[in-house]
This record gives structure tokens, sequence and C-alpha cells, in this order.
């Protein structure tokens, strides 16, 4: 899905619904109404390639020393030679209920992107290049693979998502007093669970349109139950412990309370009156060792045929 450019950044206060708010009350309406601000963060460094940053758009365009990683989080063991190699700073990111939106103070410009568009997100750990060990230089950003595309365009296995990853930071007092935000942990987390959240809520559409080509290729029956993984054509009981529905034309299931109408006190089999057909030859009947022994699977052999021949090792 494709993303929006804008040129002027949202209020966290007029713009959205705050979650807290929004979970103390019952809606009006849940349509048309602002959307829900899940998470909220003014303090924010995103990191790209030098080969994918004009495709995000509120990347500033310098001169790429200029625009390389800063301090603290700048020694980062893979911006040695890594994908890190260019970084806007200033960046405030709005998690809301509809789309993530990242705007750039340095720039002036922003992105509105649709969750669908974010093929995959996780939590990244970073070390020290010089001191990897050093629990105090460690620090976790957002990493996200975005894929924009025209939703009408041919998929394209060979597309190359964008590759952005974002780091809360705090300000330094002082280019002597360089440390990792103690809260980055906190905040980072935080940033990815709510896109999480927030990406469920969003499904990709395409998916369902999948599941219902899925559904076009086998037979739907009235009162569906669910099938259970794993296996193709099982039902699951219903949500009282009962039984699936029987499949059609099976006259039913056999049960403790119905097993009467179907077998004597003895156990023969006696019909009933709503069973459809009649059973085959051999059925309800115990085979003895002496039927086997006379004939082929429990009947006379006939004259003039030839019987199977018996196993041999």
């Amino acid at each position: 899905m494709l993303p929006t450019v804008i040129k002027t950044c949202p209020s966290a206060d007029n713009d959205f619904e705050p979650l807290s708010e929004y979970q103390t009350q019952t809606p009006e309406t849940f349509f048309g109404g602002k959307p829900i601000l899940y998470y909220h963060d003014r303090k924010i460094k995103a990191w790209v390639s030098n080969d994918q940053f004009k495709q995000l758009y509120f990347f500033s365009d310098g001169s790429e020393d200029a625009l390389r990683p800063s301090a603290p989080e700048a020694y980062a063991l893979e911006n040695d030679g890594g994908k890190h190699l260019r970084e806007e700073s200033k960046v405030e990111a709005f998690v809301g209920s509809n789309k993530l939106t990242l705007f750039s103070h340095k720039s002036g410009t922003g992105i509105e992107i649709p969750y669908p568009a974010i093929t995959l997100h996780a939590i990244k750990n970073f070390r020290h290049l010089e001191k990897p060990e050093d629990d105090s230089s460690k620090f976790i950003g957002v990493y996200m693979q975005l894929e924009f595309s025209d939703s009408g365009a041919d998929d394209d296995e060979s597309f190359d998502p964008i590759e952005l990853t974002l780091v809360p930071y705090k300000d330094q007092s002082s280019s002597e007093d360089l440390a990792i935000d103690p809260l980055n942990k906190e905040r980072a987390n935080a940033l990815f669970n709510q896109i999480s959240a927030c990406s469920n809520l969003n499904p990709d559409p395409r998916d369902e349109e999948d599941e219902d080509e899925d559904d076009a290729d086998r037979i739907v029956f009235e009162g569906e139950h669910e099938t259970l993984e794993g296996f193709t054509g099982v039902l699951r009981g219903d949500v009282s412990g009962g039984l699936p529905p029987p499949m059609p034309g099976s006259s039913g299931w056999i049960t403790a309370d119905n097993v009467h109408q179907y077998f004597d006190e003895d156990g023969n089999w006696i019909g009933e009156g709503g069973v459809s057909g009649e059973l085959g030859e051999g059925a309800s009947r115990v085979r003895t060792r002496d039927d086997d022994a006379n004939g082929v699977n429990g009947h006379e052999d006939e004259e003039g045929k030839e019987s199977k021949r018996p196993r041999t090792e």
C-alpha cells in the first residue's frame, strides 16, 4: 500500500483521541471519529540506508557526512560499514489506530504509513563498536520492513523492501556527557507493542481476498463448524460440547442417546425409519475364525471361481 506525504505535523491533543480516554467511555460512533492515539514519542532517530532514504520522503537531503548517525547511538557495532548509514533525528512518532505517522521537524516533512505496508517489525538489539559487552552502551530499536506498492499493480517477487529502524533517544546536555537513554528499552518496547496492536486492527485486505478465494474452492455447509487445525475435513464440535454436524446424506450420528434406534439389546442391527439406504452385505455381521477358514473374506468359495492365494513369506 502507498504512504501519504504530509507537510504539517499532527497534534497529539487535537488530531487524536488518547487511548486512555477511549477505553474509559463508550464511543458515540465507531465510524468517522478521531483516530485513537496508542503511542506518541517526540524524540526518535530514524535510520535507513543511503540507497533507500529518498523513498521515505521525510529524510533531509544533505551531504552524507552531515546525516550520518549521531552519538551516542552512532557507535553501534552495525553502523561500522553496515546498513544504517543515514539518520534523520528529531522525528516525532504517532502510533494511531489507522496509520503510523512519522514527522521530521528537521526537514518539515512527514509520512503516514498504512499498517499493511509494514510487512515485518521486530525489536533489534545494538551494541557498542568498541565495547560490545558493556551493558550501559547497549540499546534497542524498532526494525521494520516497508513495502510501498499500488494495490492494483502486479506483485513483484524481486521487490526490495525498505528497511527502517526507529531508535528512541534523549537530548544530551553536553558533548562530554554522551550516554544511552536509560528509558530506551522501555520506550522502544512500547513503540513496538503498540505498532503490533494497531497492525492487528488493520489487516491487509489482500489477505482477506485470498481467504475468500480459498473458501470458493471447497464445499460450504450451512451452520458450518470450525475445522481442526492440521486435519482436512475434520470438524470441531460446538461450544456446548456437542458433536459437529453430520455430513450430508449420512443420516446423522449414532450416539448413546439414540443407539437403541439402530441396535437391539444383543447388538444386532435393527435399523431405523429415518436411516437412508440399506447396509451392505456383511454389515453388523460377526465373522468367526471358521468363516475365514472356509472361504475368502468370510464367504464360501463359489464353484468355478478362483480364491485368493495365501500369502507366503
